[in-house]
């Protein structure tokens, strides 16, 4: 049983009440208020999560007027912010720092998403002169805004109830559907300028491709890569333009489309951009059935009769996975501002795939991955484990590569040298074999004398219990347990 947990809010309805007034699109002045007043009480409860703590500190300077009368006011109000985003990230970083050395709070930052922008806005306001107070003000909309997509709808989407406020799921499909718009958008644009090989950086097309980027930026990421992870994302909607199971990177237009967006938005406002996403793509992979239970949530199309559901399903989880193995191969190379994943990301990722492998182990996708991956050099003591996989579903491999055109690259010479060795223990292991049984078919007589007494020796030449004697190969009747009697 679930032990009860202790919140300094009676009931979810009012919770909601607090989000209402706090993020509904119709809160004023006046609601935000009575929001903060709300939030004095919660705060002075033991059991507050520290999130409301850090939100009752941003509304209550983002309620100050703005913009300030007078030089005073300004310095005033610059210092208040400053405290205020200071203690937001200090808050939020320092729970994580629980190892027996100091880590860099940029790194973990971003491990929970928070923008590197305001990473550097705190250092400069605790290190440095203060900010200008235009920017800070931004900063402080950008904390209220992280504090309300990644602490306040996740409270309130795990509560017993699957429902959410008046007006909140209305603004989530509006922020996917303004993201999935500008990735086409982007998507358009970017293949018309290689279609007439556009090189310039100030004709209009690579002017709206700066403007979607600018728009990106403030978006979630989990928007992003969820539009990206997407049928007409990363993965080209026409089979004939994906990558067969035999390549092992993505494809030159793939690269060329999608590598300047996401090098874009690592650099600038998601730096875990390359972890979240890699570890979105192993969801889908080691998920066969994703591409049914999300078509109605995402735009996957999947026609046609079963068979061809599944090559085409097979042929989207392969071009996603070479993805993976692209921000993998980075990561070997040790290119600086490339997309790469750390070595501790890449461990935990094999781990999830080794996990996976016990149900999966027959799924072409995913034992072709783990191949791949686990044959690295910095992973080489990993790539053992490959041969005690069961080798299972053969046929059904060689099947699903033959319906997706592909011809398989085995060598069987390779193996010869294996299968030459195992031919001659397996002669070895016959001829012990045959010895035993020409023994126990001797008569008595001629048997050897540990088989014959009843205070026989074993074959360590240690004498066994007295009364207790050891079967010859004719008397011995295998009996399973919980069978009476013995032949």
């Amino acid at each position: 049983m679930k032990a009860p947990k202790r919140t300094p809010w009676s009931s979810r309805s009012e919770l909601e009440e607090l989000y209402e007034m706090l993020f509904a699109p119709n809160a004023d002045e006046h609601s935000r208020r009575r929001g903060l007043a709300r939030m004095s009480v919660y705060i002075s409860s033991p059991s507050c999560p520290t999130f409301i703590h850090l939100l009752h500190s941003l509304v209550s300077v983002e309620l100050l007027p703005y913009p300030p009368k007078g030089v005073e006011e300004n310095q005033r109000s610059r210092m208040m912010i400053g405290m205020a985003i200071v203690r937001f990230i200090n808050g939020l970083v320092d729970p994580l720092q629980n190892g027996p050395y100091a880590r860099p709070i940029s790194h973990l930052a971003a491990s929970l998403s928070i923008p590197p922008s305001l990473i550097s806005l705190r250092h400069r306001a605790t290190h440095e002169d203060l900010p200008p107070l235009a920017l800070l003000h931004q900063s402080l909309l950008s904390c209220i805004s992280y504090l309300h997509y990644y602490s306040f709808l996740p409270l309130l989407s795990s509560s017993s109830s699957n429902h959410l406020p008046p007006g909140v799921l209305e603004q989530m499909k509006a922020d996917e559907k303004r993201v999935e718009g500008l990735i086409k958008k982007w998507k358009k644009v970017i293949k018309f300028r290689l279609r007439e090989k556009e090189v310039r950086e100030q004709d209009q097309s690579a002017l709206e491709l700066n403007k979607i980027k600018g728009s990106l930026q403030g978006s979630q990421l989990g928007l992003i890569i969820g539009v990206l992870v997407g049928d007409g994302g990363l993965v080209p909607s026409s089979v004939q333009k994906r990558t067969l199971l035999t390549s092992h990177s993505p494809t030159t237009p793939s690269l060329k489309i999608w590598l300047p967006l996401l090098l874009h938005l690592q650099s600038t406002s998601h730096a875990d951009l390359t972890s979240q996403l890699s570890s979105k793509i192993l969801d889908i992979l080691l998920n066969p059935n994703w591409l049914n239970e999300a078509s109605s949530g995402l735009n996957v199309t999947v026609n046609g009769d079963t068979k061809e559901r599944e090559k085409d399903g097979q042929s989207f989880r392969w071009n996603l996975a070479v993805w993976l193995i692209h921000f993998w191969s980075n990561s070997e190379t040790e290119q600086e501002g490339s997309l790469r994943l750390m070595e501790d990301e890449k461990d935990e990722l094999l781990k999830r795939i080794l996990a996976a492998m016990l149900e999966l182990h027959d799924d072409v996708v995913v034992r072709r991955l783990f191949k791949i991956l686990s044959g690295s050099a910095s992973h080489s003591r990993i790539s053992d484990l490959d041969d005690l996989l069961p080798d299972v579903a053969m046929e059904e491999e060689a099947e699903g590569l033959k319906g997706l055109e592909i011809q398989m690259d085995i060598d069987p010479s390779a193996d010869q040298g294996d299968l030459d060795k195992m031919e001659e223990r397996l002669k070895k292991f016959e001829n012990v074999l045959e010895k035993q049984r020409s023994t126990f078919s001797r008569p008595k007589s001629q048997q050897p004398q540990s088989y014959m007494t009843d205070n026989c020796a074993t074959s360590t030449g240690e004498p066994t219990a007295k009364g207790w004697r050891r079967l010859s190969y004719q008397e011995w009747t295998p009996c399973p347990i919980g069978c009476k009697g013995i032949a």
